[in-house]
């Protein structure tokens, strides 16, 4: 499915390209080799900042001050498509191309491809802040549904154009006509709003349909919360979108004073249980926390996999860190399977510290050794 990838500028590396001849891509080397960049790079073609929701401008070449630009080329079956970023004198911008075609966006690359990534940091995403977990369940949403992303992105926007139009205007007191703007920004902003919640609110119901009959991975219960969703699932407005324009516009002041939208999908929190002991996720061992978010990664990944006719890049960067050589098999298992399964569709890149870690996968996969800021296949 990628035939190669090429990475320039970008991070650690100045220009490396990887040949890829196998489904299965592992790549192994010391704590801070740079493993973690290519699959970072990697997803950047999922038009997010990448698994570390970095600012763009962070990724390119650190070691050369006069580097402005970064980039990076998927090459599959169909095409070639690359993501980058060039520094500006005020403003830095986004570039994709197709080929040599420059375009605005990477929907061409979307409409054949999909990209999902486990890492080493959502090991303890039960124990972050409601904003982890959120972009968490978001990176689903953005599978099942093509336009979340924008609505996410248009959202945002409309809320810091209403905050901002609150900080100028509030002190000398809202004028008819400035309420009357506000009317408008907050009825988009519902309608975002809205879709952003009702689209949450559905891929907790996929997981939970979808998890994994294994009983080596806790059964789960999970469900999105806050007021708006209390609303959608059953509040006593027969309307959630004139309650929650109605909120937004009494909430003006205290928004104000706050500087934070106090009612939406931002204030939300996607909750797990572990369904046979009946504790929240947060409050499982280490282990369980561990085995409860892969089996519920698993879970999408498999079901997803049945009804979305894209290929998908599967990135799991350092996930087998700390899991005794059961379960570590246990999702090799899982990975041998999906391959075996679905070889046209799908392509899994895998990092850790130790290529024996690997072996269950050594008749599959092809290891490349990540060391001295070079990559060197094995």
């Amino acid at each position: 499915m990628i035939k190669y990838l090429r990475i320039n500028n970008f991070r650690n590396y100045n220009d490396v390209r990887l040949d890829i001849d196998s489904n299965i891509v592992v790549l192994y080397g010391e704590n801070g080799a740079g493993k973690t960049n290519v699959l970072e790079a990697i997803s950047t073609f999922s038009e997010t900042n990448g698994l570390r929701r970095s600012k763009y401008e962070e990724m390119i070449l650190s070691s050369d001050e006069k580097r402005s630009s970064w980039n990076a080329v998927l090459s599959t079956e169909s095409a070639e498509f690359s993501s980058g970023y060039t520094l500006g004198e005020k403003y830095g911008k986004r570039i994709y191309k197709v080929g040599d075609k420059s375009v605005r966006n990477l929907s061409e690359f979307l409409k054949e491809n999909y990209i999902l990534w486990l890492t080493y940091e959502t090991d303890r995403l039960f124990m972050q802040s409601p904003s982890s977990r959120r972009d968490f369940i978001d990176m689903f949403c953005c599978v099942q549904d093509r336009i979340h992303n924008s609505n996410l992105r248009n959202y945002e926007k409309l809320a810091r154009e209403r905050l901002k139009i609150l900080k100028k205007s509030f002190d000398n007191g809202l004028s008819s006509s400035v309420s009357s703007w506000l009317d408008i920004v907050e009825s988009k902003l519902a309608d975002y709003g809205l879709k952003i919640s009702k689209n949450r609110i559905a891929t907790t119901k996929t997981l939970e349909k979808g998890q994994l009959q294994s009983c080596e991975f806790p059964k789960f219960q999970n469900k999105m919360t806050g007021a708006l969703e209390d609303d959608i699932l059953g509040g006593e407005s027969d309307s959630p979108l004139d309650h929650y324009r109605s909120e937004l516009r009494n909430r003006r002041q205290k928004d104000f004073f706050s500087g934070i939208t106090t009612f939406g999908p931002n204030r939300s929190d996607w909750k797990v249980c572990h369904k046979e002991k009946q504790i929240a996720a947060f409050m499982c061992s280490a282990g369980e926390q561990k085995m409860l978010l892969s089996g519920v990664f698993l879970a999408f990944v498999i079901s997803n996999m049945k009804n979305d006719d894209r290929n998908l890049i599967l990135l799991l960067d350092d996930v087998i860190a700390h899991l005794d050589a059961h379960h570590r098999n246990l999702i090799f298992g899982y990975i041998r399977s999906l391959v075996g399964q679905n070889s046209d569709k799908i392509s899994t890149w895998l990092s850790g510290t130790d290529k024996n870690l690997f072996g269950e996968l050594s008749d599959q996969a092809t290891f490349y050794n990540v060391h001295d800021n070079c990559i060197r296949k094995c």
